[in-house]
């Protein structure tokens, strides 16, 4: 059986959650696998690595937009690719480019605090 992909050292990690808690850890349902972790009203899907079109970021430059490997990034409005020559670029859907290879590392930390965030989600932003 498969763990929630939040529930990390005992605590919920869940981007719906202000910030990581004890509080919310149902052990049983956290590590009763992908049937029973789903059902949790903190989880949700993960952002997976997608290899379709990504037209609405316009064109990436490998030199600033590539990384050699998938990000930890965990905002909801992010969005991951392949690109053909093997790297990996993340588009903002807020913003409606790629970010930079220098703006993963704030997207990575402090992304429940982003104000593009915070637009997005008054927002309702949808790709």
């Amino acid at each position: 059986m498969s763990a929630c992909p939040w529930y990390k050292e005992g605590r919920c990690t869940s981007p719906l959650l202000d910030e990581s808690s004890a509080d919310v850890v149902n052990k049983v349902q956290c590590l009763g696998g992908h049937e029973v972790y789903t059902q949790c009203r903190y989880y949700r899907e993960t952002q997976g690595v997608s290899e379709g079109s990504y037209d609405i970021f316009g064109k990436p430059f490998l030199m600033v937009h590539g990384i050699d490997k998938p990000p930890e990034v965990l905002c909801e409005f992010t969005k991951v690719f392949k690109h053909e020559q093997g790297k990996y670029l993340v588009g903002c859907l807020v913003l409606k480019r790629f970010l930079g290879i220098h703006e993963l590392s704030q997207c990575s930390t402090h992304w429940k605090n982003c104000p593009y965030r915070r637009i997005g989600l008054k927002l309702g932003v949808r790709l």
